[in-house]
C-alpha cells in the first residue's frame, strides 16, 4: 500500500479524526488544570511529568488506532493479539515514549532540537509495534532502518511541520488573545497542532518499515 493509499484509507482517516478530537479536548482540559494548580512545584511536575506522559499516551493511541494500515498492510495479526502475548507490552510502549521525552533534551547536540522529540517518540513506538508484528508473522529477518531516503524525509518533515504548527498556532492565538482579552492561547494551540501535524512523520517511517513485510 502506498503512502497516499494509507492516507486515503478509511481506517487512517477515522483514526486521524479521533486523534484530532482527543487533542482538541485533552489539551484545553490540561491547560485548565495547569492554571488551577497555583503552585510552582506542582506546575513543574505537570510540565515535566504529567504532560510528557499524556503526550506519550496519545501518540501510542494514535499508532494503535492506525495499525496495521500505518505500516502499509491491510491484513496483520490484530493489535489485541499482539498485546495479549505479554501483559507488560503496553506498559513498555508507554514507558519508552515517556522516557524519550524526558531524556531527549539532555542528549548532546540533537537535544536542543525540540522539534524532533515527537517524531523520535512516534518512530520509537512504531519500531516496537513493528517488531511485535514481525515476530507474530514469523518473520525473523527484518531491519529497523527503512533507508536513508525515508529517514531524511522524516527529519525534514518533522522540522517543517513543527514550525508550521507553531506559526499557525501563534497567528490563531494572537487573534483569540486580542478578541477575548486572554493570554497564552498560542502556546495552547501550538502543543495540540504539533502533536497532530507531526503524525505524517510517524506514517512515513512506519510505512517504510512495513515494506519489508509486504515484500515477504
Amino acid at each position: 500500500m502506498s503512502i497516499f493509499g494509507i492516507i486515503l484509507s478509511e481506517k487512517f482517516l477515522v483514526a486521524l479524526t479521533i486523534y484530532g478530537v482527543l487533542i482538541a479536548i485533552i489539551f484545553p482540559l490540561s491547560n485548565y488544570i495547569y492554571h488551577r494548580l497555583q503552585n510552582s512545584f506542582l506546575e513543574w511536575m505537570w510540565d515535566h511529568i504529567a504532560m510528557p506522559l499524556i503526550q506519550a499516551g496519545m501518540l501510542m493511541f494514535f499508532i494503535l488506532l492506525t495499525y496495521p494500515v500505518i505500516f502499509g498492510l491491510e491484513y496483520a495479526p490484530s493489535i489485541s493479539s499482539l498485546l495479549s502475548q505479554d501483559d507488560l507490552r503496553i506498559n513498555h510502549l508507554v514507558n519508552l515514549l515517556f522516557i524519550i521525552s524526558l531524556l531527549f533534551p539532555v542528549v548532546p547536540v540533537i537535544g536542543k532540537w525540540n522539534e524532533m522529540i515527537l517524531p523520535v517518540q512516534g518512530i520509537a513506538g512504531s519500531m516496537m509495534i513493528f517488531s511485535w508484528m514481525a515476530s507474530s508473522l514469523g518473520v525473523t529477518h527484518y531491519s529497523y532502518w527503512p533507508g536513508w531516503d525515508v529517514v531524511l524525509y522524516c527529519m525534514i518533515l518533522g522540522v517543517v511541520t513543527h514550525w508550521f504548527a507553531i506559526l499557525i498556532a501563534h497567528l490563531i492565538g494572537h487573534k483569540i488573545d486580542t478578541s477575548y482579552n486572554v493570554l497564552g492561547s498560542g502556546e495552547l494551540f501550538s502543543r495540540g497542532l504539533i502533536l497532530l501535524m507531526q503524525s505524517p512523520v510517524i506514517l512515513m517511517f512506519s510505512a517504510g518499515l512495513g515494506k519489508q513485510l509486504g515484500s515477504q
